[in-house]
């Protein structure tokens, strides 16, 4: 009870402390999943008008996948449209994930490793509870709105349902499982690989197992979960033959980068156009090959260790998804699966190389928000490998005295990131948070009924739907203005009287008008003798100025 009380801290701790200053301000995927979800709360249609979108919000242009908007919606209804709620679906969604990783190791090393030693599975449970909930990588995506971790949790709790109908024969437990994975398909993109591959395996070894033991099969529940599956997935099977679920996949999708086509010309012109040379050297080979080596990325030194995705967004990049001292464990956890090669390690593999699978055929590799699926087995992995380490003190009191060293060490790994999340990190990286927005539209806010028309630039990235969101804009309104606003890939160029622009060439300088700007884009393009600055945010994010 103790100990469950210390790491019960540790995550409240770790998820909540200075909440809104890490990361600095919300990234604009996070506000346009706020403000259609309070668009849908107030209005049930979403902020283009379409009414409740069931497999995708067009948003964009992008059409992100519903379901974190759906979740976001009752906890604006509760704490009103601001970041705090936004991003607590992504919180509670992370904490399901570090009990559900224990669990789920728990379960495998009490049935396939240890057979039936409660108390070796007892502390493998607490172990991988402390690493999960201290993990760099997940810690990144906690404290911000990210459809992925969502995604996560839903599937490492469908495999842990799955399991308890494998141990048990019981029909409810397939039921919930089949609805958490199908449900994760309506969360990331990804998810629409991983998840019914997961599925599909852990299927596959309930029948085998069975069959192996002379076991009765629960045919009604496989029946019933498969029914219930088809009928949830349904919609997101017919999306993926669709604009809305084909858009994502047609932007990040290494298969429109015309370049790998390039290079297998080239390569069949160089070495003769003959039957046999257009097979060697075939686009799909090339694809291959790509993907391949995608795959592999996930499991570079610097990537893991030292500095994680390149992504700022995706990683503090001065910590890698995985602290330097896990290394030494993961080696142990090799011997240790090695030794242990059973049904267990075969699916755990499988979940890690579906759960890489997707981003191996994306651009950008390697991708931490797109693998996230791989983390709870990783973190299992690492707890394997440090029981087997510890199982090297035969002595109880030198093992005992090696545990709390090996706590500690990680505990000052875990302090060290934790400052730099807190404090070094939201001001390093303020850029890529759009931070200054809201404190823009608050001083916008006090002014802009002085003005007929008002400019503002896009340089930092979605203007309106900032405005939208920390002015809480009628949803009812922009929906209206839907059809004749200009738009840029679904984003608003202009609403009421505000105008958001890219050039100076967009102004009209013939009308009395307000700016705002980045100080930048004001000295390069007007003269602060003929319009001065009228105001501007902390740091000089914005700036104000107007014409007459």
């Amino acid at each position: 009870m103790k100990i469950n009380l210390i790491i019960i801290f540790l995550i409240i701790f770790s998820r909540f402390f200075a909440f809104n200053l890490s990361p600095s301000s919300p990234y604009w995927e996070e506000v346009a999943l706020g403000y259609d979800a309070y668009s849908i709360a107030q209005t049930a249609r979403d902020h283009h008008g379409n009414f409740l979108p069931l497999t995708a919000f067009e948003s964009f242009g992008d059409y992100k996948p519903s379901l974190y908007f759906y979740t976001a919606v009752p906890f604006i209804k509760i704490f009103g449209l601001n970041t705090f709620a936004v991003r607590l679906p992504t919180v509670l969604a992370s904490i399901a994930i570090i009990f559900g990783t224990a669990l789920l190791a728990k379960n495998l090393f009490f049935k396939f490793y240890v057979k039936n030693d409660q108390k070796n599975a007892n502390f493998i449970y607490y172990l991988t509870l402390f690493l999960t909930s201290i993990s760099p990588w997940l810690m990144m995506f906690s404290r911000s709105a990210w459809e992925s971790t969502l995604a996560t949790a839903l599937i490492i709790w469908g495999i842990n349902f799955y399991l308890f109908f494998i141990f048990s024969n019981k029909t409810k437990w397939i039921v919930w499982a089949s609805i958490a994975l199908v449900l994760s398909t309506y969360t990331y993109h990804s998810a629409r690989v991983t998840a019914p591959l997961i599925g599909l395996l852990l299927t596959i070894f309930y029948l085998i197992s069975r069959l192996l033991k002379k076991e009765k099969l629960n045919w009604r529940a496989l029946l019933m979960a498969s029914l219930i599956a088809l009928f949830i997935f349904t919609p997101v099977a017919k999306s993926l033959f669709l604009k809305t679920g084909q858009q994502r996949i047609a932007e990040t999708s290494i298969f429109n980068d015309i370049s790998i086509i390039e290079q297998s010309n080239e390569a069949i012109e160089n070495h003769g156009r003959t039957k046999l040379n257009k097979i060697i050297y075939h686009r799909y080979i090339f694809f291959a090959k790509e993907a391949g080596l995608n795959f592999l990325d996930h499991f570079s030194f610097k990537y893991l260790f030292v500095s994680g995705d390149n992504n700022p967004r995706h990683s503090s990049q001065n910590f890698g998804e995985f602290y330097y001292f896990d290394l030494l464990f993961f080696v142990f956890a090799i011997f240790f699966l090695l030794k242990k090669r059973n049904i267990a390690t075969a699916i755990l593999c499988f979940i890690l190389f579906v759960a890489i699978l997707p981003a191996s055929f994306t651009k950008d590799t390697p991708h931490a928000l797109r693998t996230l699926a791989a983390l709870p087995v990783l973190i299992i992995f690492l707890s394997f490998g440090i029981w087997q380490f510890l199982e090297l003190f035969k002595n109880n009191q030198i093992k005992t005295i090696t545990t709390k060293i090996v706590i500690l060490i990680y505990l000052i790994f875990f302090a060290l990131f934790f400052y730099q999340l807190i404090y070094i990190y939201p001001n390093k990286y303020k850029p890529e948070w759009q931070f200054g927005y809201q404190e823009m539209i608050g001083k916008l806010n006090k002014i802009e009924n002085n003005y007929e028309t008002i400019y503002i630039t896009r340089e930092q990235g979605r203007p309106a739907m900032y405005y939208f969101f920390y002015t809480e804009t009628d949803p009812s309104l922009v929906q209206n203005a839907n059809q004749l606003a200009k738009k840029d890939q679904g984003e608003f160029l202009e609403f009421q009287k505000i105008k958001f622009i890219d050039k100076p060439e967009q102004i009209d300088f013939n009308k009395q008008a307000l700016i705002i700007s980045s100080l930048n884009f004001y000295q390069n393009s007007f003269s602060k003798d003929s319009i001065p600055i009228i105001d501007k945010t902390d740091e000089e994010t914005w700036v104000f100025y107007e014409i007459n």
